[in-house]
């Protein structure tokens, strides 16, 4: 009996095509997102709003105090999200402590952790880069 087996390029298109689905599944399921209410404790306040945009939109990394409105809003919707250790592993960082310094402004918000916090929350779009072509080997 022979048992016939895709090659390496093969495997890897039927990979890629198989994660793309999934892909578009998950931004369909997204549309159906529930609205929920954002924080009152930040209404009127002073922050910009560049916090909300892109690295090549003139980004800069959000005020602690809007860090720390933004995730106990976060963690008020969502019980399961309810420590800063929940949500250090939401956002895939090996420390609480990093979430707290973050809120109290010792360090600042690195980009990549804020905008998946952002997409996470519907305030930003996820990025979709175009694939050029296919390289083999």
């Amino acid at each position: 009996m022979r048992i016939r087996l895709p090659d390496i390029e093969e495997q890897q298109k039927i990979i890629f095509e198989q994660s793309t689905k999934e892909a578009i599944n998950q931004l369909n399921d997204n549309l159906n997102a529930p609205v929920l209410s954002g924080p009152t404790e930040i209404i009127g306040c002073e922050h910009s709003n560049k916090h909300l945009l892109r690295k090549h939109e003139g980004w800069e990394a959000p005020h602690p105090d809007l860090v720390g409105a933004y995730f106990r809003n976060f963690q008020d919707h969502f019980a399961e999200y309810n420590s800063d250790k929940k949500i250090a592993n939401l956002l895939g960082l090996s420390s609480d402590r990093r979430i707290r310094e973050f809120k109290q402004g010792i360090r600042k918000v690195p980009f990549d952790i804020w905008r998946k916090f952002l997409i996470i929350t519907g305030r930003a779009p996820q990025d979709i880069i175009q694939v050029k072509c296919f390289i083999s080997g």
